[in-house]
This record gives structure tokens, sequence and C-alpha cells, in this order.
């Protein structure tokens, strides 16, 4: 069963326009689309629809929906999650009938089939909103028959993320300049991904107060998923790359200033963003000939050289903040594959 949802509305409040792309007449040379001109960015930290009030809401958008979404988002502490949990759930939101009956799931699942959207996709889409209607039946916004027995399509198995091996994460390492406030922020960067094997979104929340110099080591204190602490311990031979870093940055000692920021005139008290990591790791990794490279690939990278190393898998889950040690243990046969690949 295939829904549409009234194309004047959405669920946010804000009237959907027409792509430029696909306005008839539209003339060579006229930007595809005019939406980022027109629309108001939301704050990065809060999540779009976290602003939206339900009284805002389009009658027709599920009222009940619209009030229990800004609590589930409140649940994710990363700001990534956040915004990826928000972006489906529209979507979803958008989608639902006027009133969805138990079969809603089963519906959707069809529905994104017929759009023919790959086996991982439909997982993931399904499996968000399942999450978010039993959420909402669990706090009393809906009754408890929309969730029912769903269970979302398996995904492709064997997934094997794109991972360096030594040499090539050296490589990488060595790629921005040192010289330069920017290049040995750059650096610094790179050696929490990669070797620390901190997520994109923990590096931007370090504070400059989290950094330890040791003689033995670098210590970071990182806030991970959950508002776990932890310590990451990275080899003394990066002292000096944060030492060096850290002198060129006067307001270093100002409580709660944070440790990577951008390096531009004027912006310089502006924390660093999830898409400014990333884009870091794949300008370097360009200037070191590494094709495929992400934020999140070196720490899959740091995980599977620490266990091609002999690090115990315990040690390595508390670095790593997982929950468990069958998720740590899944970066087992990347590590086996890497050190098949590697030249003497």
């Amino acid at each position: 069963m295939n829904y549409a949802p009234d194309p004047g509305w959405h669920p946010t409040g804000r009237a959907i326009r027409q792509r430029s792309n696909d306005r008839p007449g539209r003339q060579p040379g006229e930007p595809a689309s005019d939406d980022a001109a027109q629309t108001p960015r939301t704050a990065p930290h809060t999540g779009g629809f976290l602003a939206v009030e339900a009284q805002q809401l389009h009658p027709g958008a599920h009222p009940a929906l619209s009030a229990a979404l800004p609590r589930f988002l409140r649940r994710c502490d990363a700001e990534s999650t956040r915004l990826a949990y928000e972006r489906e759930l529209l979507r979803f939101i958008a989608w639902l009938p006027e009133r969805p009956g138990p079969e809603v799931l089963f519906d959707y699942r069809d529905h994104l089939r017929a759009r023919g959207l790959g086996p991982t996709t439909i997982r993931w889409r399904t499996t968000v909103a399942r999450a978010f209607l039993q959420f909402a039946e669990r706090e009393g916004y809906l009754p408890p028959t929309l969730a029912g027995d769903f269970r979302p399509p398996r995904g492709h198995s064997g997934f094997v993320p794109r991972v360096l091996t030594q040499r090539e994460l050296e490589r990488l390492l060595a790629a921005p300049d040192r010289r330069s406030r920017r290049g040995r922020r750059d650096a610094a960067i790179l050696v929490c991904l990669g070797v620390g094997g901190l997520r994109a979104g923990e590096v931007c929340a370090l504070d400059a107060e989290d950094l330890l110099i040791r003689s033995d080591a670098v210590v970071l204190t990182v806030n991970g998923k959950g508002r776990k602490r932890r310590l990451v311990s990275l080899p003394a031979r990066w002292a000096e790359l944060f030492r060096g870093y850290l002198r060129s940055w006067p307001d270093v000692n100002v409580p709660g200033a944070s440790l990577f920021r951008c390096v531009r005139p004027g912006t310089e008290a502006r924390r660093l963003t999830v898409p400014s990591v990333d884009y870091v790791v794949r300008h370097h990794a360009t200037a070191a000939h590494l094709a495929g490279i992400s934020a999140h690939c070196l720490r899959h990278t740091a995980a599977s050289l620490a266990i091609d190393a002999g690090e115990p898998l315990h040690r390595l889950r508390d670095r790593l903040g997982h929950s468990s040690v069958l998720v740590t243990s899944r970066y087992l046969h990347v590590a086996g594959g890497i050190t098949e690949g590697r030249q003497p």
C-alpha cells in the first residue's frame, strides 16, 4: 500500500518549495535550487526539529508523533546521530497515512522496496521508524499497536570497512605541513582518529583541558556515546606535536576552550564540526594518494592495527568506548586482512 502525503506541507511546518531544476522553463545557468538561500539554517547542536513547536505543525502532520519526535531526538547524544535520525523520521512522518494501522511498518518496507532502495538502506530506515514508534507507544503518545511484531529485513552481510595498513597510515599522518598552525592542527586530528580511534564527534567535543601531555604518553579525556567518559592514551612520540599545536593558541588555558577550532582569521573561536573533521581527513588523504578514506575509516584502522599488534580485546573495547567485547570483535577479520596484505 502506498500512501502519499499532502504535497503542500512538511512536518517541520515549512512549505515545500519545488526545486529549481524541476521547474518548467528553467533557464540554462540558473541555480539548480534556491532552498539554501531561502530556508533558514538550524542550530548545529540542537537538530533542526527541536526548535519547532508542536503548534507550528500542519494539522494533518500527526500531532501525537510530532510531539513525540523532539523528545525522541533528545535521547541522541551525538549530533551526527541526531541529525541522521531526524532526517529519516521526517521522511517517515511525511509518508505516513492519516490513520496508520498495525501493518504500517510492513507497508513502509514495501514502499521503500518499490522505490528500488537497497536492503541495507531499507533495514536502516525501518529500524529507525520502528524504534521511534516503540518510543511513542512506551511514552503514551500512541496505542501499543503500530510497531507490532515487525522485524527489519536483513541488509548485506560481510561488510568490510576501508582500513589502512601501517605504512599507509604513516603516510597520511605525515601529509600535513606542520610548519603552520593549520598543519599542526590537522596532524593532531589525524593522530586522534587514526591512532587513538576516536569518533569524529568525539574529536570535535574535545576541550583543551581534556588534553594531558605526560613524559610517557599523551592522555585524552574523551566524552563518548551515552555521556560516558574514558581515557585514551597516545604514544609519547606525539607529545611534541600536541605541545607545538597548543603553543599556537594564546587562550588555551581558558576554561571550556575547544581543542580543535577554525584557524581562519575572525573564526578562531569556532569549534570544528564533524563535516570539517571529515574534510580534513579527505583533504590530506588525497594529498597522500589514498582513496576512499573518511574519518570513520581511521577509527576502523586504529582498531584493526591495535588487534594486529596484539592488544587485548577488553582493553581495545575500553579505548574505543564500545559497550561490549562482541562489538569490538568485529574488527578481528579486518585485522587479519591487513596482516595478509602487509609487505615484509
